[in-house]
């Protein structure tokens, strides 16, 4: 990796690596529907826990499930929500309202052409609009976020297989009216990942700029309430770089997680950026901790969580959960192993912490645990 990556001193690793245990865990629900199972988002309604997946059948491409299950806080099962208006379609991110409302985007085929899809639930799973996005010969949804004044905006990818673009839009989430559509070219191969908005309206993305294909970077951009781009940055590791999740912080700082792989390394990376696009820091976790990051939260109190997987040396996996405090001398953090191999894909932290998971056995399997989230003397 590139020298001016920081990395959390040791005395953090330490307590980050021996921590506060793997437990205890508070529940888990298991979502298993017969075949292949992907979590791919989690979002709470400050009482109730949705989390989406796509299910596949093993060694099979031509069919794709949407699901969205709806859990209460105790991880029972309320509901769950197939779309089933096409035989291929995967949900990839969700955000759900205190007063109800479920927002889901993702994508589906329509008439054999890829869409962005964006679902608006009620809170017992009923439909209540669904908005289809065309940009190009293929539009995706991978991001979705509030936006003041009952709007919504999401972000993806639109073009061609050989050139596409990210893409952002602001939707009216009362009916799903289209506000606005911006894409943004930066090269032939670009995907928006995630989408946050600030107080102030703006939006900022991370994404994956792929000019040289077999050496991706993470990409964040900074984007003014109308659409207009108010700045761009790279991050390149000198490897592959997988973008992860994109926050901001109480300040309107920007928070975002990713993945550096550089030969045999495996880095969960943490990047700040001011307001203006100055660069706060960049970190990596731990000092030889080989680990993915994804998901990422904020609380009111600015406090900030991350998700992701512990790489072991036999080549699996464990969930990884942990406060982001790069200045602080105790933290609170969990890793979990619920079978041979797993990885945090998404939390949010609603009193304790709550994490998805992609759990791999014989076939995977989607889990959702709700972690004892601090210890009062842990964190300081």
């Amino acid at each position: 990796m590139k020298s001016d990556l920081l990395r959390i001193p040791a005395a953090l690793l330490a307590l980050l690596l021996a921590g506060c245990g793997v437990g205890p865990v508070v529940w888990q629900k298991t979502l298993d529907i017969g075949g292949d199972e992907t979590a791919t988002a989690l979002t709470s309604d400050g009482t109730n826990y949705y989390v989406s997946f796509v299910a596949t059948r093993p060694g099979g491409s031509d069919r794709a499930g949407w699901f969205v299950t709806k859990l209460d806080s105790s991880g029972s099962e309320v509901w769950t929500q197939m779309y089933r208006e096409s035989p291929y379609a995967m949900c990839q991110d969700l955000w759900a309202d205190t007063l109800g409302p479920l927002f889901a985007a993702g994508r589906s085929k329509s008439e054999g052409q890829d869409i962005c899809l964006v679902i608006r639930y009620a809170a017992g799973g009923e439909i209540i609009w669904q908005k289809g996005l065309s940009v190009g010969e293929k539009t995706w949804g991978t991001g979705i976020c509030p936006v003041s004044g009952d709007r919504i905006a999401v972000c993806g990818v639109a073009g061609t297989d050989a050139d596409t673009d990210y893409m952002i839009a602001l939707l009216d989430a009362r009916d799903g009216r289209t506000v606005w559509v911006k894409n943004l070219d930066l090269g032939p191969n670009d995907l928006a990942a995630r989408i946050a908005c600030d107080a102030d309206d703006n939006l900022t993305v991370v994404g994956l700029h792929g000019e040289n294909a077999a050496n991706p970077d993470i990409v964040i951009i900074k984007i003014a309430p109308n659409g207009d781009t108010l700045w761009t940055r790279r991050y390149d590791s000198g490897g592959s770089d997988e973008p992860g999740d994109i926050a901001f912080d109480g300040f309107g700082n920007v928070i975002a997680t990713g993945t550096a792989r550089v030969g045999d390394s495996v880095r969960c990376v943490i990047i700040e950026y001011a307001p203006n696009g100055d660069l706060i820091r960049k970190l990596a976790y731990g000092t030889v901790a080989q680990a993915t990051g994804r998901g990422i939260f904020v609380t009111k109190d600015s406090e900030v969580f991350i998700a992701g997987s512990l790489l072991l040396q036999d080549g699996k996996s464990e969930i990884l959960a942990f406060q982001y405090r790069p200045d602080a001398v105790s933290v609170w953090q969990k890793q979990y192993s619920p079978g041979p191999s797993a990885g945090g894909i998404d939390l949010v932290v609603n009193e304790d912490v709550c994490t998805a998971a992609t759990v791999q056995g014989k076939t995977k399997d989607v889990l959702v645990c709700r972690f004892l989230q601090l210890n009062p003397e842990a964190v300081r």
